[in-house]
């Protein structure tokens, strides 16, 4: 299967998509989240969210990149997610009612470590699986 620009930004316009969500969700401030009854609360939230973003980041990384090791895709997941998680935390030290916090960014990493391998247990059990047969 070959890589071709129309495939490459189709693979990676559900992550912009979604970081552009995670931008758009970051700018509105908000007074009191009403997640007291979520596992970890805020801090499971940002683990959520960024696990789904390493996901489609390593999605769009093994269309873009087939030819490269697992390690490495996971490493561009992960790098990316991290990166985007630094700007939204430094994003959010300007709106109003909300703030930076070190801990969040800790939880987008933890995200982002599951999220990316998670892409890629699910690439391993695809892969592995044997041909059907043809009748």
């Amino acid at each position: 299967m070959s890589v071709t620009p129309t495939r490459i930004a189709l693979a990676w316009l559900p992550a912009v998509l979604y970081m552009a969500l995670i931008w758009a969700l970051s700018s509105i401030a908000l007074p009191e989240l009403p997640i007291d009854h979520l596992p970890l609360r805020d801090k499971g939230v940002h683990m959520i969210e960024y696990a789904v973003l390493a996901f489609l980041v390593a999605h769009a990384s093994l269309r873009t990149w087939p030819d490269r090791t697992r390690a490495r895709v996971a490493a561009v997941a992960v790098l990316v997610t991290c990166g985007w998680g630094v700007l939204d935390e430094i994003h959010q030290a300007f709106v109003p009612g909300r703030a930076t916090d070190a801990i969040d960014l800790l939880a987008d990493v933890v995200g982002a470590i599951v999220g990316s391998t998670a892409r890629l247990v699910v690439s391993s059990f695809r892969t592995s699986q044997p041909a059907e047969e043809s009748a």
